[in-house]
């Protein structure tokens, strides 16, 4: 062959390889992003609450290797421990709800079938959990073949709150069915099931859905309704598809529901709601027409024709579905001062149909690129809407000088910046099981998610970001994203190697703090005080009016910038508030910012650190009050840093003025601690009842977070007291037991150890566990203390739920204790807190012995008797009948006999501004047993007696 001819075939060979070599390439460009399709057919069974279904599923392997098993999630089939149990009672309490009315259920999943045409194919549950299902392929299926697998399965829905469950005629499937796990270049993604937020990672996929129902339900589904048919059993026939791919399909069925529906363009948003809730509804499709609208602009256009709002009995805020959400009925009940709050579920919600339907991501280990995202844009959604630093409250010009308003800005940061200084902090990735208790996933993934990626707009500036958010939200729609992914298109379109930000910021818990060190003659300090190294600004204005902007790049603890020796009137360490988790603004100024506040009327609300500037010593004070008292009241702190309380009320029963300085130092240690003192003066103008003292505490919680205003956490506490009994300590929820105790409160110095030890729920009327409350003092000649004595006592409360379903329980106390000297009053035990049948010092002395049996049931359960703009909701009327008994004795424990009393009492269970608290309006009426001279009691109060 002649030279030419050969180089001319060479050039040939190469070209067709060349050209082959691109169209495999091209081909398996292709099939990587071929979705997987879902043919379901369902028989739903609406009063045994069954589901019996088949499922046909076309998957592609859109891997680069040969696989021979196929991995499903099957989370209805989840098995949980005693132990996983009781926290979720026990968690429950956060959103103020029992999540099962007839005990616990967990429903179920089982496959009872796996086809491949028409060979069987051998499944197996594998997992921790048992929520992964093991398909064996017959044949080996290769990159980019696709295999059709039939699935024949039943399904069993349990009573319960949530996205998964049943009650009170509204049925709620959210990833009911067996789903495909992610397979990619690490391999399949068999994730457990963990109890909390979404532990989610799916592919987007196609779905078509035949479902056949009582002819009654409506239903409300992630398709479109492509065709519906009446059978002649009473029952209907609906078929469903979607247009686009979805990370899953959810329904929401009930006969229940009504439907209101707005059109915006080619789409529909359908809002499903209850009897009672339709101008409720109407502002959910409003609010999400808006979200919608909003975000089409930013990422691209809304591709489905048909959105839905879903309520349903969801036990909190919202949860976010493809195409779908669910938003939990009380939030239709919220008072109207909170529209704007309704408005932030509804949006929240809506805004998942971006940032985790069409991007998808890693639940489970990166919930950053879902919900920090999600928050991110969330919050600069609404402060377009209601102006910068919007407040949360609506409230009316009579009211807003007393009640302190926040915005949804500081709402975003300040979770977080509280754990930091409580030594909470930790990565914000990571698996979600990982979290040691399931509210801190709300502060670190959404509130400091959000803010960094806020920071993440600072460091890019505002022309690179928009480049980074359109390339992000075009190439990954229907697709999975990662972190890795969304990192490289930020160093791509900035120039930069921006992986120390993340790397600081979302894989490790080093803080920031900045501070301005010292202002000299001839120089400025400034200190990094965190362990975080970020660029910040400095600006420095001159008493001539010249101002002059450092950039320092953070990475060295201390700067030194000479001032030429003019003199400085004001330094500011991040003019711009570019790094919005500096964990301390108040030292990012010199001279520091001091801000006052006089209020109408001085109460508690007013000391908390989201109503008050971050960047200041703050100050407030107006009038107070405490019972018959009435006087000036006042605080100075610094924000999540040390407060002192200063007031003085006249006491118009007691006829004194009553005089109180305090001082309280949280985060001690960066822990959850709390160092304390109070110190007073009552001065009646009669010499026997002037009285001084006060009390010195140092308090440890022992889990990350109290799930209710009127619940104490579990905590110990240490305690010198003088002329007083200490009850409680650090805000509302810090209460301490320390009933049955007698105190005279004068010539008397005590030192004393108690706390709270717990696993009950749920709060605040718990089916189960367990509340231990010990407590150990000893009083004397310190001080100016004349007493001597010492005393120890403990209590412990168990709780049984005797019939399921009927919320029917048993509540049991035992309490003991023990003092010397023999012959002094130590303890009491009549009253409110003990026998009930007696006056509170009625019955005294320096050995005890107290139980109580209550057993309690429902006389009428959802009420639902809403008052005063939904602000207060009557729920439920409790009937109690108890028994107690019990006996204080000095020296001999024969010398007395033990007391008893029988009574009756109800429980108002009270709704809190809809879901937001709870509590428990208590009347006793009690009655001794063989005591003649005793009268009937009663008694009023707030919550359960123990």
């Amino acid at each position: 062959m002649p030279f030419k001819l050969r180089m001319l075939t060479y050039k040939k060979s190469l070209i067709f390889i060349f050209v082959t070599v691109i169209l495999i390439s091209f081909c398996r460009f292709c099939h990587a992003a071929e979705a997987a399709r879902y043919d379901i057919e369902v028989k739903l069974d609406t009063v045994t609450h069954n589901i019996f279904a088949t499922q046909n599923v076309s998957f592609t392997n859109n891997s680069d290797t040969q696989i021979k098993d196929i991995y499903f999630h099957i989370y209805p089939h989840r098995r949980y421990t005693k132990k996983e149990i009781r926290f979720i009672y026990r968690f429950a309490g956060y959103f103020k709800i029992n999540p099962f009315p007839d005990g616990f259920q967990a429903g179920d999943l089982k496959v009872e079938s796996a086809l491949s045409g028409n060979k069987s194919l051998s499944f197996g549950e594998e997992g921790e959990d048992k929520t992964i299902l093991k398909v064996a392929l017959d044949e080996p299926l290769d990159p980019g073949q696709t295999k059709e697998i039939k699935l024949v399965f039943s399904v069993d829905i349990p009573h319960a709150y949530g996205r998964f469950g049943w009650h009170k005629g509204i049925i709620s499937l959210n990833r009911w069915y067996p789903l495909l796990s992610v397979l990619d270049k690490n391999g399949w993604h068999n994730y457990p099931y963990y109890i909390y937020h979404h532990p989610y990672f799916s592919e987007a996929a196609y779905y078509n859905l035949k479902i056949t129902l009582p002819k009654e339900e409506v239903v409300a589904a992630t398709g479109i309704v492509k065709n519906e048919t009446l059978n002649a059993d009473g029952t209907k026939t609906i078929e469903m598809e979607t247009e686009f791919p979805v990370r899953d399909f959810a329904l929401g069925i009930s006969r229940e529901y009504l439907l209101h529906s707005q059109t915006y363009g080619k789409l529909t948003v359908k809002s499903y709601y209850l009897k009672g809730d339709q101008k409720r509804a109407e502002q959910a499709a409003s609010f999400a027409i808006g979200l919608l609208k909003n975000h089409s602009g930013l990422f691209g256009e809304y591709p489905y024709s048909e959105f839905n709002i879903v309520a349903n009995y969801l036990g909190y805020g919202g949860d976010q579905s493809s195409c779908l959400v669910f938003i939990d009925t009380r939030v239709y009940k919220l008072p109207s001062f909170l529209e704007r709050y309704f408005d932030f579920l509804i949006s929240h919600e809506t805004g998942h149909q971006w940032f985790y339907n069409m991007i998808g991501s890693d639940e489970y280990k990166e919930m950053f690129l879902d919900e920090g995202m999600n928050s991110f844009w969330l919050l600069n959604y609404l402060e377009d809407k209601y102006g910068k630093d919007a407040k949360v409250m609506l409230l009316p010009k009579f009211l807003k000088p007393f009640i302190p308003n926040f915005s949804f800005r500081d709402s975003t940061a300040l979770r977080y910046i509280y754990m930091a200084n409580n030594g909470m902090d930790r990565p914000v990735l990571g698996e979600l099981s990982s979290f040691r208790e399931p509210s801190s996933i709300f502060a670190l993934a959404y509130g400091k998610g959000a803010a960094i990626v806020d920071m993440l707009r600072a460091q890019l500036g505002q022309e690179t970001f928009d480049r980074v958010i359109k390339r992000y939200t075009q190439e990954f729609r229907f697709k999975n994203t990662s972190l890795f992914d969304f990192i490289k298109i930020c160093n791509e379109e900035s120039g930069q190697d921006l992986n120390w930000f993340f790397d600081q910021w979302l894989k490790t818990s080093k803080t920031c703090d900045f501070a301005v060190k010292k202002v000299s003659g001839d120089s400025v300090g400034i200190e990094n005080r965190g362990s975080l190294e970020m660029p910040v600004k400095i600006k420095i204005t001159f008493q001539d009016g010249e101002e002059i902007v450092k950039s320092w790049d953070g990475k060295s603890k201390n700067l030194d910038i000479p001032t030429d020796n003019k003199k400085v009137k004001l330094v500011e360490v991040d003019p711009d508030n570019a790094i919005s988790l500096d964990l301390d603004k108040t030292n990012n100024y010199w001279p520091k910012n001091l801000f006052f506040e006089p209020v109408p009327l001085y109460f508690f609300g007013h000391e908390m650190p989201i109503v008050l500037p971050k960047n200041s010593i703050n100050t407030v004070a107006g009038p107070g009050t405490g019972g018959s008292s009435l006087g000036v009241a006042s605080s100075v702190q610094k924000p999540f840093g040390p407060i002192v309380r200063l007031s003085s009320l006249y006491d118009f029963n007691g006829k004194g003025l009553d005089s109180t300085l305090g001082f309280e130092l949280p985060g001690l240690f960066k822990k959850q601690t709390i160092l304390g003192f109070e110190l007073f003066n009552y001065d009646s103008n009669r010499d026997k009842n002037d009285v001084s003292g006060g009390k010195l505490y140092f308090r440890r919680e022992l889990w990350p977070a109290s799930y209710g205003l009127f619940d104490a956490n579990d905590h110990v506490t240490f305690y010198l007291i003088r002329n007083q009994k200490f009850d409680k300590s650090g805000g509302l929820n810090a209460k301490e037991n320390t009933n049955n105790l007698r105190y005279r409160k004068k010539d008397e110095a005590i030192l004393g150890f108690t706390g709270s030890f717990g696993r009950y729920g749920p709060y605040q009327d718990p089916d189960y566990g367990f509340k231990f409350t010990p407590c150990q003092e000893f009083a004397g000649h310190f001080l100016g203390g004349s007493e001597y004595f010492w005393r120890t006592s403990a209590e412990l409360s168990n709780y049984y739920l005797i019939i399921p379903g009927k919320e029917n329980k048993l509540a049991s106390r035992i309490k003991a204790g023990w003092g010397g000297s023999a012959d002094k009053r130590l303890f009491q035990l009549g009253g409110f807190e003990g026998l009930r049948g007696y006056d509170s010092k009625a019955i005294e002395g320096s050995r005890m012995l107290l139980g109580s049996l209550e057993y309690r049931f429902p006389l009428k359960r959802d009420l639902k008797l809403y008052f005063i703009d939904n602000i207060f909701c009557l729920d439920k009327i409790q009937m109690v009948g108890f028994f107690d008994a019990g006996k204080a004795w000095f020296s001999d424990f024969s010398d007395t006999d033990f007391k008893k009393d029988v009574g009756i009492g109800l429980r108002m269970h009270v709704n809190l501004i809809s879901f937001l608290e709870k509590a428990v309006v208590r009347f006793d009426a009690a009655r001794p047993i063989n005591d003649s001279k005793e009268d009937t009691h009663f008694w009023f109060g707030i919550n359960q007696t123990f």
